[in-house]
């Protein structure tokens, strides 16, 4: 008998905690507003910590109440990455940034705000990484669905800047020379820009013609906006 009640208060007490437990898991949509709103209001104040916590929150009680598929758990799931980036954090959750992009990429389409988010803080990821590779298909996916506006073709310029230097970078010449001679004529009709104002991007065309070893374009290109540019492989190449 007074073995009994010895243990008696030890199985009270994994009881109690155990009652604990599952009180904490029971999410309810009104919890889930709660921690939401909390996440939101401290995401609006630039207190990320604060926001990251409430919506590990709000991204668990999702998990319980929603489909990995729907919307809603998608979009606190690319909340909290937004909120991991803002504090230099993302590379503390590279797998949750990969999932929202793909997952929100796949059920909500391309052009959903939460799969642009995503896949903006996939992109930084890669480049963080210096994946240049893996960032090439995000950016010429970015262009594929520029929507019709005054703000296209700024957008389309700010896109063709980063791919001309993301094939730079990864030896794509070709693809390069097509993107900056494109992002060259861009700039003047949205700037107004000259020849002379371009420079240092008539520099990197002529840098590219060099390492394609195309001479004659090279030679061309110096000629007529008078470059000060010596292409080495040039001189190794000439008698």
């Amino acid at each position: 008998m007074k073995i009994k009640w010895i243990y008696l208060p030890f199985l009270l007490l994994v009881f109690l905690n155990q009652t604990v437990i599952a009180t904490e898991t029971e999410w309810t949509e009104k919890k889930l507003g709660k921690v939401s709103l909390k996440s939101v209001r401290a995401a609006d104040k630039n207190r990320w910590s604060r926001a990251i916590k409430y919506g590990e929150q709000a991204l668990k009680a999702s998990e319980a109440l929603d489909k990995p598929t729907d919307a809603r758990y998608l979009h606190f799931l690319k909340n909290l990455n937004r909120y991991y980036d803002k504090t230099g954090r993302l590379q503390e959750v590279p797998t949750r940034v990969k999932k929202t992009y793909l997952q929100s990429k796949k059920y909500l389409g391309i052009t959903h705000p939460t799969t642009k988010m995503s896949r903006t803080l996939y992109y930084k990821l890669h480049i963080s990484n210096r994946n240049y590779m893996a960032a090439i298909p995000l950016v010429l996916e970015n262009i594929s669905v520029l929507n019709v506006g005054t703000d296209k073709d700024y957008k389309h310029h700010q896109y063709l800047k980063q791919l001309y230097s993301l094939y730079a970078m990864t030896g794509q010449l070709i693809k390069e020379e097509r993107t900056l001679i494109e992002f060259i004529k861009l700039d003047k009709h949205l700037y107004g820009t000259t020849d002379r104002e371009n420079t240092k991007i008539i520099q990197n065309l002529a840098n590219n013609y060099c390492r394609q070893k195309k001479f004659k374009e090279f030679t061309e290109l110096v000629k007529k906006h008078q470059l000060q540019f010596i292409c080495k492989s040039h001189y190794t190449q000439t008698p």
